[in-house]
This record gives structure tokens, sequence and C-alpha cells, in this order.
């Protein structure tokens, strides 16, 4: 909970107070008076990508002054005065004061005044004028909390609230002239403020030590995996081989590399070159089992057959669950006749990767070797199902006809003779998870039902039909099919995969993220499992975890955009809002009608007015989001224009009164614009749905107090204490309202203890509330 959303209590309290008038009015002056003079400033990467933001001052012609920590990693500076962005140049620093000069070619804007002469009293009102968090430039008021020190360097200290990105703006005094430059929040609820002083800024601009000496980063590393494996899967072996020795010379010791290289030397037919690439390659890693079925193709070719089924053996026992091996070890038996063995290895090649299209393939010419026709239509009906695209499974399938003479039967066997036992349910599996890819349901759901019932007793059919009920939200009846199949079959990193999307469906989030990283431990190369992982712990708030899964998924599977969408929010959750915006660009070009998108954006965006435009382009798709039209609201709440935003407040929860947040919101808004008993009856139904919300709790006593029932309000800021004691605000307003029902002794023991935490805090509640016209504040100590 952040203390900038307290409402300030003189005007709770005392609503049409001339002093709290005097002093929002003297604020606006200053404002008005100097924010020509205060700019902000982005800092960016290489990329031109913005990486942080803060503030600055206009000091003198086309300079501006700003924090060193502010622009120090920075690889471009923009300075933005307005509507204008200009480049800017670091032109000299003082380090140990965290100041730096910034010469800023074309800027028009005013110098700031530098106060001279007499340092300011403490207690003199000061204001400090920045960009915090990026919203834009705003002021703050506050007070001179000390004598202004000389050492280590000028400096002064402000009770003026800030906010991240206010660092290197102005603090001001009530006549305009800058007193200092804002360095470093102290201490907790942003009360505290440090500033270098004007003399320090004066120093600066008449000399200082020139900007450190940057050196470029690195260019990012070549994807060199993924180009390898786009140019394999597309046949282009000389580009492959040219790409193998780039990639050697930039990781000279990589087995990866020497394996790419090693085989397309093979598909190039230059043999013996592929043997030392290959033999190179397990040299610098024995264990990568690629490089030795790759070696073992090259061996086979070249006569060596008994080294090349030694380097066969050798892979399965780096990568005991590979099917690549015995894929190999298939076909070459294949050509020397042996089928009854070329068999065996290749059943053993299906069980473990069911879903291979060329093993199915390989059995099924194998079997019409062997004779066995109908078990030769089983196996290529199931390769072409699983999306054989080489056409050799349905050429293979015509020959088995037309020997047979049954020439209109292949399509039939393809629908429907798949066999018994089994292998026949296995089949019926496979084929019913391509009528799911291909999106008919009823015929991927009587397919597994097929397959259960020809072998009840495999697990394969009862995780099917889990997935495809799941498809078709049946998730009772999926829950029991996913129990099955894990009963008969044991963990299977897929069933888990699947059962953890259902938990999460269910609201049953402890359970799904078991699953989901029970799925991923078991079996690390399933990207559907990363995804759900991904999206499981995304939805829980575990960002770090989230954008760990989805980066293993994306290298394993196609994500779609909502699964894109949710990988950005996880970069966002952990700080990485600017490579955030970037994946919410990319989608935005696919799709601007992208729903999540919008929503997202609008929460990543620093800009009110530009994530205005994406939820009104949310609410536009989908008119009945509760979601969208709460978020639509808070921010025109945030923009000030409260009517509107109360009115979609309102629209939220009639779309949805079970929703706790557009309640909270509702009950915010309605503060804000004093509607204090609408605001309480939004924010006790807030609660109602959601009673660890503090932030409702904090407002609730706050409209509470605003019509003087001070004993309803306090039981909601003890609760907040409860969770956060380190609260002085919250504690100033239980203090409140013991001093209004004229309990002096509670109040002032209350009163004691914030003053003992935060001085400033207690020296301002007494005077807010002595203002305020609440008798009992005058018996408060001093």
């Amino acid at each position: 909970m952040s203390a900038g959303r307290l409402v300030p209590l003189c005007v709770l309290l005392l609503a049409a107070s001339p002093a709290c008038a005097a002093e929002t009015e003297e604020a606006r002056q200053v404002f008005a008076r100097v924010a020509p003079s205060v700019v902000s400033i982005q800092v960016m990467d290489g990329k031109g990508v913005v990486e942080g933001q803060g503030s600055g001052v206009v000091v003198a012609r086309e300079q501006v002054v700003t924090n060193c920590h502010v622009i120090e990693n920075a690889t471009a500076i923009r300075v933005l005065a307005g509507d204008t962005g200009l480049d800017a140049r670091w032109l000299r620093q003082k380090a140990a004061m965290d100041l730096c000069l910034l010469q800023v070619a074309g800027l028009k804007a005013p110098p700031a005044r530098l106060r001279a002469g007499a340092a300011l009293p403490v207690g003199a009102p000061l204001y400090a004028v920045g960009n915090p968090l990026g919203f834009g430039l705003a002021v703050s008021a506050g007070l001179m909390a000390a004598a202004e020190q000389k050492e280590p360097y000028p400096h002064l200290l402000s009770t003026a609230p800030q906010s991240p990105g206010s660092s290197g703006g102005g603090v001001f005094d009530r006549e305009g002239q800058l007193v200092g430059i804002t360095r470093a929040i102290l201490g907790s609820g942003q009360n505290l403020n440090m500033a270098v002083s004007a003399s320090g800024v004066a120093s600066l601009i008449a000399a200082g030590d020139p900007p450190p000496v940057v050196e470029a980063p690195p260019p990012p590393e070549r994807a060199w995996l993924q180009e390898s494996g786009a140019l394999e899967a597309a046949g282009k072996w000389k580009e492959l081989e040219a790409l193998g020795r780039d990639w050697l010379k930039a990781q000279p010791t990589s087995a990866m590399a020497s394996t790419a290289l090693g085989f397309a030397l093979f598909k190039l037919k230059r043999d013996e070159d592929a043997e030392a690439a290959l033999r190179q390659a397990v040299a610098l890693d024995a264990y990568y089992w690629r490089a030795w079925t790759r070696l073992a193709q090259v061996l086979h070719r070249r006569g060596a057959t008994g080294e090349a089924e030694e380097a066969l053996l050798k892979a399965e026992q780096c990568a005991p669950l590979q099917q690549e091996s015995f894929i190999l070890r298939s076909g070459w038996l294949v050509e020397a006749r042996r089928l009854e063995e070329a068999r065996t290895q290749i059943r053993e090649a299906i069980r473990r990767l069911p879903s291979n299209a060329v093993a199915w393939r390989l059995l099924g010419l194998i079997e019409e070797g062997l004779g066995h026709g109908e078990e030769a239509v089983r196996a290529l009906n199931v390769a072409m199902g699983l999306g054989d695209a080489s056409g050799e499974s349905r050429r293979l399938l015509t020959d088995v006809y037309t020997r047979a003479g049954q020439f209109d039967k292949a399509r039939q066997s393809a629908q429907e003779n798949l066999g018994t036992g089994r292998e026949g349910s296995r089949a019926q599996v496979h084929l019913g998870f391509a009528e799911l890819r291909g999106g008919r349901l009823k015929s991927a759901e009587e397919r597994m039902r097929q397959a259960i019932a020809l072998a009840p007793e495999e697990a394969a059919g009862w995780s099917g039909l889990g997935v495809v009920l799941l498809k078709t939200e049946r998730r009772d009846e999926a829950d029991s099919a996913f129990e099955r199949a894990l009963a008969l079959g044991g963990p299977d990193a897929g069933v888990l995969a699947h059962r953890a999307m259902l938990r999460h469906f269910q609201k049953r989030p402890d359970a799904a993220l078991a699953d989901a990283r029970q799925a991923v431990a078991l079996s690390p190369g399933n990207g559907v499992a990363w995804r759900a992982l991904g999206l499981i712990a995304r939805d829980l708030r575990r960002y770090r975890e989230s954008e760990e899964a989805f980066g293993n998924a994306s290298a394993l599977i196609t994500l779609d955009l909502e699964d894109l969408t949710a990988w950005a929010e996880s970069r966002h959750g952990t700080g990485h809002r600017d490579e955030a915006l970037q994946m919410l660009r990319a989608i935005e070009a696919q799709n601007p009608k992208q729903f999540s998108m919008c929503l997202l954006m609008a929460k990543v965006l620093d800009d009110n007015e530009a994530a205005l435009t994406y939820l009104e382009r949310a609410v536009d798709i989908d008119p009945t989001s509760a979601i969208a039209w709460s978020s639509k609201g808070y921010v025109l709440m945030k923009l000030k224009r409260l009517p509107e935003a109360v009115s979609a407040l309102e629209t939220a929860v009639r779309l949805e009164p079970g929703l706790a947040n557009p309640w909270i919101n509702l009950g915010e808004a309605q503060l804000y614009s004093r509607n204090m008993g609408r605001s309480i009856q939004a924010l006790e139904k807030g609660l109602a749905l959601a009673p660890d919300a503090l932030d409702a709790r904090v407002f609730l006593t706050q409209a509470y107090l605003a019509v003087k029932l001070p004993a309803r309000a306090r039981p909601h800021a003890l609760k907040v204490l409860e969770k956060q004691p380190d609260q002085p605000q919250v504690m100033g307003l239980v203090m409140v309202s013991y001093l209004m029902e004229d309990n002096l002794a509670v109040a002032s023991e209350l009163y004691l203890k914030i003053k003992a935490r935060a001085p400033e805090v207690a020296r301002s509640l007494r005077e807010l509330t002595l203002r305020s016209g609440i008798p009992a504040a005058r018996g408060l100590p001093e």
C-alpha cells in the first residue's frame, strides 16, 4: 500500500478549510511559475529502447541539471520539454554530489532562478516539482526539515513527498526560486528527502569533471542453434555448412557447432570431412548424444557398421529416452532385410515417442515387407493421421491395397481399420489427437473412447480423453479421466501438464502449480508443460518463475498471442518493462484487437491518456468485461475525470458484482468525489468480497472519518496496522479517530509513537488536526 494514495486529511476533515485551500493554491502558483523550467529525462539503450526515466531542471541556456544516477548507464539521453523531445549530451559532473550537467541543443525552456543569499529557515514551505513514476510533471508541498548542511557537500532536507522518477527534479521556495535538486528519499513513507543545495548547482554550472568513458556493449550472441535447426528442416545443406563454420569460429569448443557442420557435410556426401567434424564434436562433449547418432550415420555409410553400432550405444547411454538411435538401427536392419529385428527396434522408438510419423511410416514399411498387410495399413494410417508430410505413407498404403486389389479402401482404412488391442488403442489415440489439432472435437472424442474400449488398461486413451473433455469444458469428467490415466501409467509429464491447467481453471492454484512443476521436472523437454507452468505462475504473480517457464516453452513449441501476452505480463512483473512493451507492440502489430494485450498495454504504459485509448479499445472489443470497465474507470480517476470514472466503475460492478476490485475502485472514486455515503457503500461491498484488501480499509477509514464516525473508522485502520505495523500515516488516522472522541490520552500516546518513528509526519499531523478544528488536538504534546 502506498502512502501516496491517502487523501489529504485536511480535505476529509474540513473540506472547506481556508488553510488547506490556501496551501493548495500556493502550490499551484509555484508550479505554474516553475514548471516550464522542469523537464523529464529518458535514458535509452543502444537500440533506442527506453530503460528508465527521471527529472531535470533547466539552469542555463540549453543546459539541464539532473542526478548522475539517472543517466550514468545510458547509451543515449533524451530530454522532454512539453511535447518536444531533444537529444542530450553529458557535459560534466560532480560525482560526490550526484549532480550532472547536460547540454541540450535547441532547448527553448527558460532557466530556473537559483536562490542566493541567506539559507531558508527550518519550517519554511518548499515545493518539489518533478516527474514521479513517469506520469508527467507534478508538484508536492512540504517544509524545510532541517538547517542547510555544508558537509560533505551543500544539502538540505525537505518533507515534500517524492516518488521514483522524481530524481533530478527541483525543490523551489514560494517565490519559485530553485533551492535544490532532489537526490534521495530517506527512510520509509517518502516524507523526508535530500536535495543538493542551489550553491552546489551553481558550482557545477561553473566547473566540473568530465563524464566517464563508457565502452559500447558487445553485440548480442547469434541464435546459432535455432538457425541451424531451421536450415536442417529446410534441407539447405550448403547454408548449414557455412553456418557451422561461422559457429565454430565464434565458439571453437562448441560440440553443437561441430555436429551441425558434420551433418551438413554428411548430407553433401563429403563423408571424410563429416567424420572428422563429428569426431571433434564427441571429443568436445562426450555426452552430447546427437553427435553420436550423426557420427553413426557417417560410419554406417562408410561401411564401418561395428563402429556405427558402438556410436548408437553411446547415444543411448547419454540419452536413454531418445528414439533416434532406434529409428536409425531399424532402418539399417531393413536394408539388411532383417525385418523382425527391425520391427523390434522401431516399436521401441514408437514406445518412446508415439507421435513420430516417420517411425510409424517405417513400421508400415516393415509390416508390408513381412507380409502383414493389415498391420501395415494400421501403421501407415497412423502416420498419415499424425501429419506425415512426405507423401510416402500414402504411397505405401496405396501399394498395400493395390497388391490386395482393394483400391477403394485406402481412406476407409484410415477411418475404421486401425486394429484391436493395445496397438489399435494407441493408433486411435494418435489419430484422436490429429482430429483434435484439426478442431474436430466430436471425432477426437470418438477416437479416444474407441481407444479405451480397445485397451481400457492403457493410460494413453484415458489421458487423451481427458484432454478432449478439458477442451470442451467438461471439467469434472476430465478430472476423472486424468486420475485414471495417472493411476494406470504413473507420473507422466503430459498428463500432469493438462491436469495442471484443469486445476487452474478449477481455481485450485496450489494443486495446479504442484502438477506443473512436477511435469517439467519429469520432462524438461516438454514445451506444453513449461507453457502450463508459465500461465499458472503468472496468475499466482510468481513472475520470475513464469518468465523462465515461458522462455523454456518458446524454445520448444510455438506460443500463441495469448501465451505471448502472459509472457509479457511476467516480464513486466519482474521489472523488465521495456521488454514487455516491445513484446506487446509486436502482438499489437499482429492483432490490434487482441483483448488481453489491450488490458496489459494500459497497465504497462506510463501515460494515462495512452492507457485510456487501449482500455476504450478493450471495452469496444468486449463490452461485457467488468475488468475492462474497472480498469478504464481507474485510469479516468487517475486523470481526475471523476464523473466519467464513477460511471465506468458503476458499469463494472453491474456487469460482475462478485468482483472485489471494481467495488474498491468505485469507492475510491466516490471518496475523491466527496460522495462519502456512496464511497462507504462501495468499499464495504468490496471488503465483503476481499477481506484482505488493505487499500480498501484505508479508504474506508478516511471516508468514515470524513463523516465524523470515528468508531466505525478505527477498526479498519487497526486491521491495516496488524498487517503493516510500520505505517505512521495509518497510525495517524487512528490518532485522529481518538481525537474526534476527545480521548486525548490514547491519542497523545499514539502521537508520541508516531513522533518517535517519523517526527515530520507527527508534526504535520498535529498542525493538520489543529487547522481542522478538532478541539482535543490542542492538547497534543509539542
